[in-house]
């Protein structure tokens, strides 16, 4: 009862915090949905000059008056939150007497007659239409963008990172940004956290051409024999295609056409390595007689024999106990493949208990 309670008390708690933490977001996006131009009462048509012809003289030169025409501009367009602004254009502005201003003040830009008339307003340059010529040259403007996904998509921690793919930043008006790291969303984000140890292979994709450096392959095999446990170089041999499976390995096992045999030798070379006593040998490996009688002479040195005539003892059981039995398959009888791999033996009288 004790601990039926305690569980019951924590999530309470949890419930509670949860709670409190979705009020406070509420309260936060209330605050930026506030209409821009909320706190300023609105424009009379008496002193919307520009209706009436052209302007005098200096009359765009005074920023309370650029303000006041884009405040005048909004009402025309309807514009009744914040986020609405983030719809105009430059189209807006010819087609409602400010295309001069536009051209003047604003070198064209409607993002910045937005910003320069509301200056109080956080805002996110990518969530116009259209980012201003030359916005993802600043790294800074990179790492603001960044900053504002992580908020979007509810990243907590570097690793949650790793979930995020490209259609993310699509959703979230970033596919301008991210070409400038080549598509690649692990690029843009060990780009904006570059202290982090990264394993790109956690990615929803890795970066092109990444399995094909040798560094690269040796780093995921390390960090996979860490994860399955691995402490010596014969644990390898129980690995197997589930194991890169479940461990983000599909693509690199891929490369080695699926097989973790061709994958453990790339990336120990210098180790010998017998293929026999990995859980599946490679396809049409058995098909190779060199292979058969490298088989033959380790099982030899295996059971200590030191004589030609110590195979005479030799019986099924020893082939089957010791990585041999895909290989009996391919023989009817156990003298067939003697025969093949010990010719210098007399294998037309079998010994008794050879089968």
């Amino acid at each position: 009862m004790v601990g039926r309670k305690a569980v019951t008390t924590k999530g309470v708690r949890k419930q509670a915090v949860t709670k409190k933490r979705a009020l406070k977001n509420k309260a936060a996006n209330a605050r930026r949905t506030r209409h821009a131009g909320a706190k300023y009462p609105p424009v009379r048509r008496i002193e919307a000059v520009w209706l009436d012809g052209p302007v005098p003289d200096g009359y765009w030169d005074r920023v309370e008056h650029r303000r006041l025409y884009v405040r005048w501009l909004g009402q025309k367009l309807g514009f009744r939150k914040r986020e609405d602004w983030y719809r105009i254009t430059t189209g807006d502005f010819k087609r409602n007497s400010g295309g001069g201003l536009l051209n003047a003040h604003w070198s064209s830009s409607a993002i910045g007659a937005v910003k320069e008339c509301f200056p109080d307003d956080d805002w996110k340059d990518w969530l116009f239409g259209c980012t201003p010529r030359r916005f993802w040259r600043d790294p800074r403007n990179h790492r603001r963008y960044m900053k504002w996904l992580g908020q979007e998509l509810g990243i907590r921690r570097p690793s949650d990172w790793y979930g995020v793919t490209n259609q993310d930043f699509k959703d979230n008006k970033g596919g301008a940004f991210l070409r400038h790291y080549g598509d690649t969303v692990s690029t843009a984000i060990m780009s904006y956290l570059p202290n982090h140890d990264w394993k790109e292979w956690m990615f929803s994709k890795t970066p092109q051409g990444f399995w094909l450096e040798e560094t690269n392959r040796k780093r995921y095999m390390i960090w996979l024999g860490k994860r399955l446990g691995f402490k010596h170089l014969r644990d390898w041999y129980s690995v197997i295609g589930d194991d890169f499976d479940a461990n983000y390995g599909t693509q690199f096992l891929r490369l080695h056409n699926g097989s973790p045999v061709a994958a453990v030798r790339d990336s120990f070379p210098r180790h010998t390595w017998n293929e026999w006593m990995f859980a599946r040998v490679p396809i049409g490996f058995w098909d190779e007689p060199e292979n058969r009688k490298r088989y033959m002479r380790w099982l030899g040195r295996k059971l200590k024999f030191k004589r030609p005539q110590d195979w005479y003892k030799i019986r099924r059981h020893d082939l089957q106990a010791n990585c041999g039995a895909g290989l009996l398959v391919r023989y009817r009888s156990c003298i067939d493949l003697f025969r093949e791999c010990i010719p210098e033996l007399d294998w037309e009288e079998v010994p008794v208990g050879i089968v």
